[in-house]
């Protein structure tokens, strides 16, 4: 019996870790029916190649700066007074562990700072939830008035619009008025740091992530021209966020094939698809490999620190 249920448990694990290259794979199969692989492939050779880098690596940059920016104020509002250049070469070096998986990216950065500062893990995860529904909220807020104003290829999304603005009403109610007014309102565990958030700390997260993202949809939009590609700027506002949801989905693997499958959907009435499947695949592989680039450049300082923590724990305990 022993043996059968530790050989079912494999199984299990077997197809979990299959799932998402099954479902990329599939994805893919059905786009390549769809876009054929000979105009994608013709469509790279188009491209100001020296003009797109000179725009993506800036950004990348200012992306970093901006990212850790944010996780810097969450960090020292809630856990512990960080310095700006601390958390940068340990954000940094986060990227590149996320190339592995994005769960080990956050979770260095969580073993980092309970190992330096004694914050405990899971609140730490709970200040990692907090951005992560943050970034939510910001690109639920966006897409909703670029959609306003330009419109969507998806049917019923005013309605859906209703109901997640409705969810977040609620939330902040609960979280941040219902505390003002003496309420007591229970925020174990994984929601302490929402629990714990006022209006104004959500203000000041949402500010960082409205930044990154009206940074995002400028710099894609340029970009689409390099590659022969005219989408107006009030549609790339209404749908580049819907597309940073749908590869925020955690179906396949490092975020493949949904993200494709969005922009095709989303923006092919305004650009040839071969173009944009070509433009989301280089511009997700650019973006990974520029962020891990910066990670790498930063591994000798993080490196240093991680060390000198793990000499005094060490040392502490002997």
């Amino acid at each position: 019996m022993a043996t059968t249920r530790i050989g079912a448990n494999v199984v299990r694990r077997v197809v979990v870790r299959a799932l998402p290259w099954i479902a990329t794979a599939a994805i893919f199969a059905l786009l390549l029916r769809r876009v054929p692989i000979g105009s994608v492939l013709a469509s790279l050779a188009a491209v100001d190649w020296p003009l797109y880098l000179l725009l993506m690596v800036p950004y990348s940059c200012a992306y970093f700066l901006l990212d850790s920016a944010a996780l810097t104020f969450a960090v020292r509002r809630f856990h512990a007074p960080v310095r700006y250049r601390e958390i940068l070469p340990v954000r940094a070096v986060t990227y590149v562990l996320a190339l592995v998986n994005s769960s080990v990216g956050q979770g260095g950065l969580a073993l980092w700072l309970h190992r330096r500062e004694r914050v405990p893990l899971l609140a730490m995860a709970g200040t990692v939830l907090f951005l992560g529904v943050l970034e939510i909220v910001d690109l639920i807020l966006v897409s909703s008035l670029g959609v306003a104003v330009a419109g969507t290829a998806i049917p019923g999304l005013g309605g859906v619009y209703k109901v997640l603005y409705g969810v977040l009403g609620g939330a902040l109610i609960y979280f941040t008025l219902l505390p003002r007014l003496g309420i007591a309102r229970p925020a174990p565990g994984l929601l302490a740091t929402l629990g714990r958030a006022t209006f104004s700390d959500w203000l000041v997260i949402l500010a960082f992530k409205a930044v990154a993202l009206s940074m995002a949809v400028a710099v894609h939009w340029g970009a689409l021209a390099l590659w022969g590609m005219s989408v107006p700027l009030g549609v790339m506002f209404a749908n580049l966020p819907l597309i940073f949801l749908a590869s925020a989905v955690p179906l396949t693997v490092a975020k493949l094939g949904t993200s494709q499958a969005a922009w095709i959907f989303l923006l092919g009435a305004w650009a040839p698809e071969p173009g944009l499947m070509a433009y989301s695949l280089v511009a997700h592989l650019v973006f990974l490999v520029l962020n891990a680039l910066i990670g790498v450049a930063f591994l000798p300082r993080a490196g240093g620190e991680i060390t000198e923590l793990l000499r005094g724990r060490s040392g502490g305990t002997s």
